[in-house]
């Protein structure tokens, strides 16, 4: 849509209304002790990571005048495209309508899926690197079950029909799979870990690791309900590992007296071991149920605006288009005649633009505006996206566009009727003192006058069915005697002076469409 025809709404606007004036926030309350524009160390703190910041984004962002090699160039693409690919494969709401439960599901099952083929490697890997004589029997069956597991899976998430209970049935199974599976590499580290061997440790570690991790993944579902069971399992299988695996205490449980002095006397670092990572496996899952919950709450909230976004598209999409069927109704500039006589208008009101001493830029838009009813109306319609579930940017982007318009042409009709309405109630003798302010107060602007009275001139030469077509002097006198009270002065004053030119022009324009 062309520039001015966007600023349509600026140029109908009153110029008789003064601005509001705008609030400052000088007339807020502020403490007499307290400089605004004073730095505390906290601001000098913040400019200076600020300034860090965009020098390190100035520093990598690429130079557009620098010239590079095709190779890399390619390279770079190449580079873009797989990243591209890569998290749209791990990227949980790529192509996802959000309300569509079954559909979220299902996404989250196949990113889940594509992290569990991942999280394989790594536990094949640790069960590997963990033994100094690894046992490639149960490597093998370990594999075996890997693979059956994430074929069962595959089957399970892409089944048709695809529902919702098969894919919490699968989101199930997955999350059991990765916490059993992160466990069982675990006690096999730990099992098979040598005395004294610092290497075997840490990889012991690492497989302890891998349990948090199991539960981070187990998050990505954002399903609190699902942590929360399963975190209870979790809780009672890491006290059996912590008392059976990591420090074999039934050893030592032929009594209780002996139990409690390996623990309080001579051990007493175990206690506080077992301690400590029960503390923070509690407080790790209470932060992760946190982040869980709040996901899951703001989800909710997405998806109820989502809900009231959809339902307001629909009721927009359905405004609109009765309005704009409203205006083709109403609109009754279709023929050729009326097309003429909106053209002859637009050429009179320009010209009275022009011997007001307005700009050719003004007179312009007077033309455009003048006969846009009857040139742009076609363009409103919006069939094309009444069968449209979801409206996309581009789409809201074409759809405003032309409520613009249409609001523009609304205005302008707006004018048709208060010309029609005015000359009707003259004649029909109803134009009484409350019709005459009512009408004044429609549209004020000097634009808008030019084209009233451009309007009023052609429809008094024109026959209606409440009166003849009047000659070009009568219709002049009309304007200078009983309508003169809804112009300005020097407007009415122009266009009696260039009458005989208006004249000349109506005819012309006439002759010239006949």
């Amino acid at each position: 849509m062309a520039k001015h025809e966007k600023n349509l709404d600026d140029f109908f606007k009153k110029v008789d209304q003064d601005p509001k004036e705008m609030p400052t926030t000088e007339k807020k309350k502020k403490s007499k002790d307290v400089d605004p524009t004073k730095e505390t160390t906290f601001d000098k703190i913040a400019l200076f990571f600020k300034s860090n910041v965009e020098r390190i984004k100035a520093y990598s962002s690429p130079n557009p005048e620098k010239k590079v090699s095709t190779i890399r160039r390619r390279l770079r693409v190449l580079y873009k495209r797989i990243l591209k690919r890569a998290s749209n494969r791990f990227s949980f709401e790529a192509g996802v309508d959000i309300l569509d439960d079954t559909s979220v599901l299902y996404r989250r099952n196949r990113v889940i899926k594509n992290i569990l083929i991942l999280t394989n490697l790594v536990f094949l890997l640790f069960t590997i690197i963990g033994n100094e004589n690894p046992n490639y029997i149960v490597i093998f069956g370990f594999g075996i079950l890997m693979f059956a597991i994430n074929t069962t899976l595959k089957r399970i998430i892409r089944e048709e029909p695809r529902t919702l209970l098969k894919q919490q049935m699968a989101m199930y199974i997955a999350s059991v799979y990765i916490l059993l599976a992160s466990f069982g590499v675990y006690i096999k580290l730990r099992v098979g870990v040598r005395p004294n061997e610092l290497v075997d440790f840490s990889i012991t570690q690492a497989g302890y690791v891998l349990i948090y991790f199991a539960l981070v993944v187990i998050a990505l579902y954002q399903d609190a309900t699902l942590l929360r069971i399963l975190f209870k399992w979790v809780l009672v299988l890491m006290t059996i590992i912590h008392v059976t695996i990591m420090y074999p205490l039934y050893q030592y449980a032929d009594s209780l007296q002996n139990l409690y002095n390996y623990l309080v006397q001579d051990n007493y670092y175990v206690t506080i071991d077992i301690f400590l990572r029960t503390i923070v496996l509690i407080i790790f899952n209470i932060a992760l149920y946190s982040s869980v919950a709040i996901g899951e709450m703001m989800n909710e909230r997405r998806k109820e605006e989502l809900i009231k976004r959809r339902d307001m598209e629909a009721d927009f999409k359905a405004v609109v288009g009765d309005v704009f069927d409203v205006i083709s109704v109403f609109n009754t500039h279709s023929d050729t005649e009326d097309q003429t006589s909106a053209h002859r208008v637009a050429e009179i009101a320009s010209r009275l633009g022009n011997v007001l001493g307005l700009s050719p830029n003004v007179c312009t838009e007077i033309f455009d505006y003048s006969k846009i009813h009857v040139d742009k109306v076609d363009k409103l319609s919006i069939l094309e996206y009444e069968t449209k579930e979801v409206l996309n940017e581009k789409d809201y982007q074409i759809i405003r566009e032309k409520t613009i318009l249409g609001s523009i042409i609304i205005k302008r009709l707006q004018l048709n009727q208060k010309s029609e309405d005015i000359i009707r109630s003259h004649f029909e003798k109803t134009n009484d003192k409350s019709f005459t302010e009512r009408m004044k107060r429609i549209q004020r602007s000097q634009e808008g006058q030019i084209i009233l009275l451009a309007e009023m001139y052609e429809i008094l030469r024109q026959a209606r069915n409440y009166k003849t077509a009047l000659t070009h002097k009568r219709a002049v006198e009309l304007l200078e005697t009983e309508f003169k009270e809804y112009f300005e002065p020097y407007i009415l004053d122009r266009f009696t002076k260039y009458a005989g030119e208006f004249e000349d022009y109506y005819q012309r324009f006439k002759l010239k469409t006949a």
